[in-house]
């Protein structure tokens, strides 16, 4: 079984409007301002709780999600060479861990932005490669990581912004889907890598997090869409799948087991004709697990994938599409031990195909405007974006489950269409 006005003024300069992120505001500004370069915490959880094994029986070491073994390691914090972005900042090794011995440890008292840098004294040649890193932010939640690269400087960089659900201090692998850029990045040419933490939301605390693992893998050769329609909504049968048949697309329907045959919601039938039109239909069911004990989430986990799977799709029910955006480190080990993948809320793009297949970003899809910079990201660099919407159709009705228009959603699929994007489903991404 297996989400100032300078900043925002900084922002339009890169061509990466405030909405794309759904509320994560300026991916670039903090670490920007300061060019000088100059609460459970977990530490009670046992080894293979916290993922922190390091060798098997035999000395070899041990992977454990989210950690990988793909591509070159460029780091993997043994001995630290990065620096504090900030004065009030402090780096140090830490020996909990994800694989090794040790891991980088970020802390500072400043509740606005808390990094650090590392430069390389010949530039580091990730031409054709996409770089992880996993990271455990202990305080403050929600947060947003930001990978920073300057090839070769400030001048010419890429960012890659990802959101931390409020919930989760567990270990997570954030995959470098580009959300901004400035200028003319040589990815040939590395000077330097930043990363960096904020808060965000009412988020308050010390900023204390944790990085290890930090990898280059191989670029894919496209660059790819998933199209996620969530709860069931029947519109996504009678609308959105002849616009997508028009362009030889597919979906993925992210469904409420409990919703089907409901008055506005798909039926079972026609979940199968969207199977049969090539969609993945996929688990979404709607109680947050966080809510949950550990023996509880898992039958509830089971019972939407078999309901699926029985039903519907085996291969849809490989995928799951978490609720209200909740998610904590005990609910995803759940997670794992049932679906092969899952999706959060996280505001970027993602590699492709994944490299650990769970918390996978998402991006709302209502507004070609809004993604644009992400579409043009998305298909320079070969990643995925995964967006996300409800239904399609009349939006301003009384009880209306739709949350985009028609004439909305027709935009958005044309944006896809002129980036010479592939829209796939999740299984085509998986199995690729």
């Amino acid at each position: 079984m297996n989400s100032p006005q300078n900043r925002r003024r900084f922002l339009a300069t890169l061509g990466l409007g405030t909405a794309t992120l759904a509320g994560c505001m300026d991916a670039l500004g903090s670490a920007d301002s300061d060019e000088n370069d100059g609460e459970p915490s977990g530490n009670e959880t046992d080894e293979d709780e916290n993922g922190s094994g390091n060798e098997d029986g035999n000395g070899n070491r041990e992977i454990v999600a989210p950690a990988i073994e793909a591509g070159e390691l460029v780091d993997d914090f043994e001995e630290i060479e990065w620096n504090p972005m900030y004065d009030h900042t402090t780096v140090s090794s830490d020996d909990e861990c994800l694989v090794g011995e040790s891991s980088m440890l970020v802390e500072s008292e400043s509740r606005d932005v808390a990094g650090v840098f590392r430069a390389f004294s010949e530039g580091q040649d990730f031409f054709g490669k996409d770089l992880s890193f996993a990271v455990r932010v202990e305080s403050p939640l929600p947060a947003r990581v930001v990978l920073d690269v300057r090839a070769p400087g400030a001048s010419d960089r890429l960012v890659s912004a990802r959101s931390i659900p409020g919930e989760f201090d567990g270990w997570l692998r954030v995959e470098g889907g580009y959300t901004g850029k400035r200028g003319e990045p040589n990815l040939g040419n590395v000077q330097e890598l930043r990363i960096y933490v904020e808060p965000r939301g009412d988020a308050e605390g010390p900023i204390r997090f944790r990085i290890d693992d930090l990898r280059a893998t191989e670029r894919s050769d496209q660059g790819k869409v998933v199209l996620t329609f969530d709860d069931s909504v029947e519109s996504q049968y009678t609308t959105a799948l002849p616009m997508l048949e028009e362009r030889g697309w597919s979906g993925v329907a992210a469904i409420i087991p409990d919703s089907l045959n409901q008055p506005g919601r798909l039926t079972i039938n026609q979940c199968r004709k969207l199977r049969d039109a090539g969609w993945d239909v996929s688990a979404h069911p709607h109680t947050a697990l966080p809510e949950m004990d550990s023996d509880e989430r898992v039958e509830y986990l089971q019972n939407a994938h078999d309901y699926i799977a029985n039903r519907i799709s085996e291969d849809g029910a490989r995928h799951y599409f978490a609720p209200y955006n909740r998610m904590d480190a005990a609910s995803i080990a759940d997670v794992r031990e049932v679906f092969e993948t899952s999706f959060t809320f996280g505001g970027q793009p993602n590699i492709a195909p994944p490299l650990d297949g769970h918390m996978l970003p998402r991006v709302n899809g209502h507004d070609a405007d809004d993604i644009a910079t992400l579409l043009d990201l998305t298909a320079e660099y070969c990643q995925v974006l995964t967006l996300m919407v409800h239904g399609v159709g009349d939006t301003e009705s009384e009880n209306s489950l739709n949350d985009v228009t028609e004439e909305d959603f027709e935009a958005v699929l044309d944006a896809i269409e002129s980036r010479d994007l592939e829209v796939v489903t999740v299984s085509d991404l998986v199995d690729d």
